[in-house]
């Protein structure tokens, strides 16, 4: 029932207030210097998406029909400190988690205490933290997960982050090219993926994903990054022990279930850029090796191995309105999953076999090279209401797959914003992203800033 969701949202959100109450208390008992500045700004947006099937068996029919809102309160208290949260409400008639039934949520997509001072910034609270400088793809970002069950044109709308300790410290009181942002997480956010219905065994109970731990429960997370910043170029190295992002699909042999876990890895990478005329040239790099991953875990065949994922582009303005992108993507699988031995029990060894058979699919780790590459194609002008974008991406390893995400939009008024677009999937069907065309839709969506 709606009223029953709209209780158990608000006991969500409640759930996480006490500690942006205490956060604003601390920062409020600062006295402020007599030279400080305090202010406040309160912002956001009102945005409905309407998406609608485009393929069979359910053309024309609704996939998600949302009305959402967003308030942004950003103060400065002085002292260097200040406080910012983000909370979000949603109310759905019709969403991919709650298809045949209005559902509503609510929560605290960020609410911090910040402290800057001379050459150091500390943040502690809820936070999202994306890292990385490529395009659609970042293998470098350890912190944020995503759920991509919700449905929007704007991909940082679905992402996620934690309670954590944020802290950034450039030497020489803010004036060296070297930087240093140590994270530590109290929990560990978990992507929600879209799951090709062909690929779940009849035979077994399946659960697609289970919620992100409360923070404080055990899931601690720590990285650190290390930057170099110049005019023309940047790099930074970094290194992440906490758990993956991605659920892994392991068989209950006693219960016959199907259940998602999310193993505890190491990761290290790098990024960077470099500005060459009118050319941009960005690289990000990242060796994931998840603790079950190796050939020797006893999940060895069927779980995600260690993988190092990379990504090189280059982007190009076009005159003064059009921008061109292309990134060329790669996969490498270092323990390349074999099957695992057999049990005995014809039964238990198909459903098994096809467990393994799923995790390879949605987590695309099929093969043990997979090459890639996206396109980006966008318009804006100061001259014009309209702007467009068209994004592409595929992988070319013994199967070919893509998406291809093309939208317009168009600004009548100051603030308001309504764009038009697709998301058609297509390819291989036995490759991740072809499993995916019975999904391809259209997308309608009113946005409003204040």
């Amino acid at each position: 029932m709606p009223v029953l969701g709209f209780v158990r949202a608000l006991a969500r959100f409640r759930a996480q207030l006490p500690v942006l109450i205490a956060l604003v208390l601390f920062a409020h008992s600062i006295p402020a210097r007599a030279d400080d500045e305090a202010s406040t700004t309160v912002g956001g947006r009102v945005y409905t998406d309407q998406y609608v099937f485009t393929s069979a068996p359910n053309s024309g029919n609704l996939e998600q029909s949302s009305l959402s809102a967003w308030l942004d309160v950003d103060s400065r208290l002085g002292q260097g400190f200040g406080v910012r949260a983000i909370a979000q409400g949603d109310a759905f008639y019709r969403s991919i988690a709650e298809p045949s039934r209005p559902s509503v949520r609510a929560t605290l997509r960020e609410g911090y205490l910040s402290w800057l001072g001379t050459g150091i910034e500390l943040k502690l609270g809820q936070q999202i933290l994306p890292w990385g400088k490529s395009d659609g793809v970042n293998p470098t970002d350890y912190f944020t997960a995503k759920n991509l069950t919700l449905l929007n044109p704007d991909e940082e709308v679905r992402r996620s982050g934690g309670f954590a300790l944020n802290l950034t410290v450039t030497p020489d009181e803010g004036n060296s090219p070297f930087s240093f942002q140590v994270v530590a997480q109290a929990d560990s956010p978990r992507t929600k993926l879209l799951i090709p219905a062909q690929s779940i065994p009849s035979q077994v109970q399946f659960t697609q994903s289970i919620d992100s731990p409360r923070p404080f429960q055990g899931n601690y997370e720590i990285g650190g990054k290390i930057s170099y910043l110049q005019s023309d170029f940047d790099l930074s190295l970094s290194a992440f022990r906490g758990y993956s992002r991605f659920p892994q699909y392991v068989l209950n042999a006693a219960t016959l279930s199907v259940a998602p876990i999310y193993p505890a890895q190491t990761a290290v990478g790098a990024d960077g850029s470099f500005t060459a005329g009118d050319h941009i040239l960005r690289f990000e790099t990242a060796l994931l090796m998840p603790d079950n991953g190796k050939d020797t875990d006893p999940l060895a065949g069927f779980v995600e191995p260690w993988h190092w994922d990379s990504v090189v582009g280059v982007e190009r303005p076009i005159g003064d309105d059009f921008r061109a992108q292309i990134q060329l993507l790669y996969r490498w699988h270092l323990f390349f999953p074999a099957a695992n031995a057999a049990t005995g029990n014809p039964l238990i060894d198909q459903l098994a076999s096809g467990i393994a058979r799923a995790n390879a699919l949605i987590l695309n780790y099929q093969y043990r090279g997979n090459p890639g590459a996206t396109f980006r194609f966008a318009y804006s002008s100061e001259h014009s209401d309209f702007s467009g974008d068209v994004f592409l991406i595929g992988y070319f390893a013994n199967g070919q797959d893509y998406l291809i995400r093309p939208q317009i939009g168009y600004t009548p008024v100051t603030n308001l914003k309504l764009l038009a677009g697709a998301d058609i999937y297509g390819g291989n069907e036995s490759r991740p992203l072809g499993a995916l065309r019975a999904r391809s839709h259209v997308f309608f969506e009113t946005r409003y800033l204040f």
